[in-house]
């Protein structure tokens, strides 16, 4: 656009405004109460401004409700349109910000200062350092053969012709019909001659390991062109052992891709640029399904799927040393520990996580990467060694296979039964689920969860990046506790909100609004519970105020203060006032607490200080209660200790003697004595008591055993339980314990405490 273009577009736009604004001065109805053709005319703009509105707010946000023809829906609607346009000048900024950044890189010729999540690891792991941070470029973007991400149909393989086959290409690419455990798709095209073909005869024989050349005067190639991976395939037909690794990227791909291989002899390494070379590595497969070449690698469960996803490429006759180290019985089963191990050679874990897009790889990752395969083909040699010393080779080879026969299927035609021999990215029916055990979201809230979860999916395939990219699982959480319904609340919900959140936060606060209307009409039909308790679903027999009323008190404090009344009620002696006051013994008391006795239930009172309460109790539960405090008592009286007492008396009194014969009353304590009988062995219990009160009449408290039981206590003369008399006085002794945390808690002196002046005179009056 020219400049008198742009001049004559904001003349143009100034003269809107002016007259839009001088418009809204005047009382339009007025006019249009007036004049006919007024009403007419400016009804007509009013439809037309109207659908261009909602035009616009339809290609923005496709959950912005439309605007309709009349003054008080358009007022209403003011703050939606206030909060599309809020959206539209932010997303303008951002772009205007890029495009300065661009033009200001481009003027000093160096690097763009891109900002971002994994920006910090990257300066870390390598990468171009002269102009700041580094940019990587999605490799995507420049793929022959672009990323299918729609998952319309399953995945076929990418096979173009297949060498070393045992089935032909055309019956090894056919589309299974569904079936009732799993959709259709296509088998493993490799899968008949890996379970058939056998492995290469000197697998099966012990010699002696061949060690790995020097490391240090060796050096890896470099494979990133045709010309040079044709004559690296010239090299590798001459062995008859390969070893095998692969480095991966996910975090900006949906499925992710296979950025480098790594490949050795006996006698070179080679890595492989896959991005490079992503649509020229498939005559691998030459070298790659011959049985006579043994291909090592360790832990091939997930490279298996990487390299007839992105390459095209599979494995025959495999040797995991995964399974091999196991087979073995080694502690650990790490390709670092199998380094350390058996070629002495220790990595880091520095370079694992790193980003191997970049491009040249630094001389650290170029090392990480060469050592994952340099030493493998020399541990190859000794756990075959030793897995043939011990019969344990057969297993080993039958679990390679297994690996070497899983394939890849998109997530929309996984099985509906997990399968170990298919992997997908999403393997669970509701992945949303596991989302909300782990950050413990309420069930209530799981339309909310899966419409977040599933726009985050939509998005990821759409632009290719990894749903964690898009939106991380703490932000799901979030915005299911929080609920903004407003852009500015979603922007605002955490402090990882991504470029997508913030971009898309109207299209969020819309789709939320939504979801908060659709729950509340799910939980006016249905019954609204409590995620942290479980109750019967039935209509019939719990009702929506039963649930609220049970949500109110835990069921955790109910049985807390059931248990306290339980224990009080157990340590209480019960009293009948038709009994002149007797026991449940049926001797006399001057208990506190008393009570009346009824036909099926006692009555307890409380003492005179009580308000009159009353609490009932059944007979069988008092009886219970009694029978287990009995026997407490018992098993403390044989290992002499002293039963504390509910409350000191203030005066001096003795219990008793037995009641005066009657009938009734015999009866009643006969009975009560052999339900609370001890369950010890007499005769035991006797033998003890005897010990024991040998024990006291060598202090001088003579007493014998009818005494025992007929002779009243006196509670005055007895040492008090709580008093600090009982307690044993030891020797004073001047050495001092050691106390090993009184160096962490002394601390610096804090400074002395200021007196406080004399009220009315100076500080010189002080004293």
């Amino acid at each position: 656009m020219t400049p008198e273009e742009r001049k004559a577009l904001f003349a143009s736009v100034v003269g809107v405004v002016r007259g839009s604004a001088a418009l809204a001065a005047k009382d339009i109805e007025f006019y249009k109460s007036l004049d006919k053709d007024v009403a007419e005319s400016m009804s007509g703009v009013t439809s037309d401004i109207v659908s261009m509105i909602n035009s616009v707010l339809s290609s923005i946000d496709e959950h912005c409700e439309p605007l309709e023809n009349d003054k008080e829906s358009f007022s209403n609607s003011w703050n939606d349109i206030s909060n599309v346009i809020d959206n539209l000048f932010e997303k303008s900024d951002r772009s205007l910000d890029i495009l300065n950044k661009r033009l200001h890189a481009e003027q000093n010729g160096g690097v763009n200062n891109v900002s971002g999540p994994n920006m910090q690891y990257l300066d870390q792991f390598g990468g171009n350092q002269e102009g700041g941070k580094t940019k990587i470029e999605k490799p995507q973007l420049n793929f022959k053969t672009p990323v299918d991400n729609s998952e319309t149909h399953p995945f076929r393989p990418l096979l173009k012709e297949k060498p070393n086959a045992l089935k032909s290409l055309d019956e090894s690419i056919m589309l299974t019909p569904t079936t009732e455990n799993e959709p259709e798709h296509y088998i493993q095209p490799y899968e008949y001659e890996i379970d058939h073909e056998e492995y290469n005869e000197n697998i099966l024989k012990i010699s002696e390991p061949i060690p790995s050349i020097s490391w240090e005067d060796s050096e890896a190639k470099w494979i990133d062109n045709v010309e040079s991976l044709k004559e690296m395939m010239t090299e590798l037909k001459q062995f008859q052992e390969l070893a095998i690794d692969l480095e991966h990227h996910d975090y900006r791909s949906y499925y992710g891709i296979v950025c480098l291989m790594q490949i050795s002899t006996r006698e070179q390494d080679y890595i492989i640029d896959t991005i490079s070379l992503r649509d020229d590595l498939f005559i691998l497969n030459e070298i790659f399904t011959d049985p006579q070449v043994t291909k090592v690698l360790h832990g091939a469960f997930m490279d298996i799927i990487w390299l007839q996803r992105d390459l095209g490429l599979y494995v025959v006759s495999l040797f995991d040393t995964f399974h091999a180290s196991r087979a073995v019985g080694l502690p650990k089963h790490s390709l670092a520990y199998l380094l350390e191990k058996y070629a002495h050679f220790k990595t880091s874990k520095k370079y694992q996580l790193a980003d191997w897009r970049i491009r040249p790889l630094s001389k650290a990752m170029t090392a990480y990467a060469r050592a994952d395969t340099h030493f493998l083909l020399n541990i190859f040699d000794k756990l075959r060694n030793e897995l043939i010393q011990s019969n344990k080779l057969s297993g080993v080879l039958m679990e390679s296979r297994n690996v070497a026969k899983r394939r890849f299927e998109y997530s929309s035609f996984r099985p509906k039964q997990f399968s170990k021999t298919v992997y997908s990215n999403i393997t669970d029916q509701k992945p949303w689920k596991s989302l909300m055990f782990k950050y413990n979201i309420p069930m209530d809230k799981e339309l909310l969860v899966k419409e977040l979860y599933n726009w985050r999916e939509l998005i990821a395939k759409r632009d290719d990046e990894s749903p964690r990219y898009i939106m991380p699982n703490q932000i799901i959480a979030s915005l299911a506790a929080y609920t903004p319904v407003d852009a500015l609340g979603v922007v605002s919900v955490n402090h990882m909100v991504t470029d997508h959140i913030r971009s898309n936060s109207k299209i969020l606060a819309n789709m939320i609004k939504d979801c908060l209307i659709k729950m509340k009409e799910q939980n006016k039909n249905g019954i609204a519970v409590n995620s942290n308790e479980t109750f019967s679903q039935d209509k019939d027999i719990i009702n929506a105020d039963d649930i609220n009323y049970i949500n109110k008190v835990p069921t955790t404090q109910i049985q807390t203060i059931n248990n306290i009344f339980s224990e009080l009620i157990g340590n209480y002696n019960f009293v009948s006032s038709n009994s002149d006051k007797t026991n449940i013994n049926g001797t006399l008391t001057n208990s506190i607490y008393f009570g009346e006795l009824s036909n099926d239930k006692i009555i307890k009172y409380g003492n005179e200080k009580d308000n009159g309460v009353k609490i009932e109790i059944s007979n069988v539960q008092l009886e219970n209660r009694e029978l287990e405090y009995r026997k407490q008592l018992q098993l403390l009286e044989d290992i002499d200790l002293e039963v504390p007492v509910l409350k000191e008396p203030t005066e001096k009194f003795e219990l008793e003697t037995e009641i005066p014969d009657e009938t009734s009353n015999e009866m009643s304590v006969q009975k009560m004595e052999e339900e609370l009988a001890p369950t010890e062995d007499l005769d035991e219990v006797i033998v003890l008591r005897k010990v024991r009160r040998d024990n006291n009449n060598q202090k001088g408290q003579k007493q014998s055993n009818e005494d025992t039981t007929t002779t009243a206590i006196d509670y005055s003369k007895n040492s008090k339980i709580l008093s600090h008399d009982n307690k044993k006085k030891r020797p004073k002794t001047n050495k001092r314990k050691f106390d090993p945390f009184s160096s962490i808690e002394e601390g610096p002196k804090g400074m002395k405490k200021r007196r406080s002046g004399t009220r009315g005179k100076n500080a010189s009056f002080k004293r």
